[in-house]
């Protein structure tokens, strides 16, 4: 009779157990790279939302891990695995119910990527600026471009031009020479420093600095041979240094490109005048 006892006291443990079993909750799944690789030793932390209770655990060398005995409900899912990014979701769990999940995990980004994913950040920023006609903020956010990625072509070709518009010519020449050094040739930037040189030439002849200002309007020319005028302006210097048969090519030439230009009949009269000499 003892034994029997024994026997009807386990019984109702055994049921207990079972029942308990078929009312938990399980989840099973994998941690992987990119390339479908396992990650071992990722850990894979879970929060039960309506409670805050906590579990944990780590991906074997298959990258699998596994849960058993959870309480039905929503989840925060969170994995983890130094030298890759954080994984975040949210899972819910039912009774009865065993779902297998695959989770890829990205490579975290070395510290020369962080800076460069700023740096064009900052690049896209200072093209909104500019479209909200914000121009100071703009030049001060493609700078920091700029900085962060000291080859960024296109962030000192908007600084130049933006420094251009603005009449700092100076800035203006620094940012685009500086284009020309990261992508020599590049035609915008030399376009902008074709007109930069330009107008210092201007103000050189203003100032009857004639040689400095035959310098800069080679320099010009060099950049921006298109740009008609400076053949004018060449011409003019050379008048002024008695360079007649240089200053009377560049008219010619310039004639040639803009025949109906409003100083087209004084550079006929000037034409005139050196050719008799």
């Amino acid at each position: 009779m003892g034994c029997l006892a024994a026997i009807v006291l386990i019984l109702p443990l055994a049921n207990w157990a079972q029942e308990t079993e078929e009312e938990n909750a399980r989840l099973e799944g994998r941690v992987l790279d990119l390339e479908k690789k396992p990650i071992l030793q990722a850990e894979i932390q879970l929060k039960l939302q309506a409670t805050g209770q906590a579990f944990s655990s780590k991906t074997n060398k298959k990258g699998e891990f596994s849960f058993r005995r959870l309480s039905p409900g929503k989840y925060a899912l969170t994995v983890v695995k130094e030298g890759y990014k954080n994984y975040t979701g949210e899972i819910e769990l039912v009774a009865n119910s065993v779902p297998k999940i695959e989770i890829s995990l990205a490579l975290e980004s070395t510290p020369e990527q962080k800076k460069e994913q700023e740096a064009i950040s900052s690049f896209k920023k200072g093209i909104e600026l500019v479209q909200e006609n914000k121009i100071e903020e703009a030049i001060q956010t493609f700078q920091k471009a700029a900085e962060l990625k000291p080859d960024l072509v296109e962030a000192y070709i908007n600084i130049g031009i933006l420094l251009f518009q603005q009449q700092k010519d100076d800035e203006a020449e620094k940012a685009l020479l500086k284009v020309q050094e990261l992508k020599p040739g590049e035609p915008r930037s030399k376009e902008v420093l074709g007109n930069i040189y330009f107008e210092k030439s201007k103000a050189l002849l203003q100032q009857d600095k004639i040689d400095e200002a035959i310098e800069k309007l080679k320099l010009s020319f060099d950049y921006n041979p298109n740009y008609s005028y400076t053949r004018y302006l060449l011409g003019y210097a050379y008048t002024k240094k008695g360079m007649k048969d240089e200053a009377i090519s560049q008219f010619e030439v310039f004639l040639q490109l803009e025949p109906n230009a409003p100083q087209a009949a004084k550079v006929k009269e000037i034409l005139d005048s050196l050719k008799k000499k």
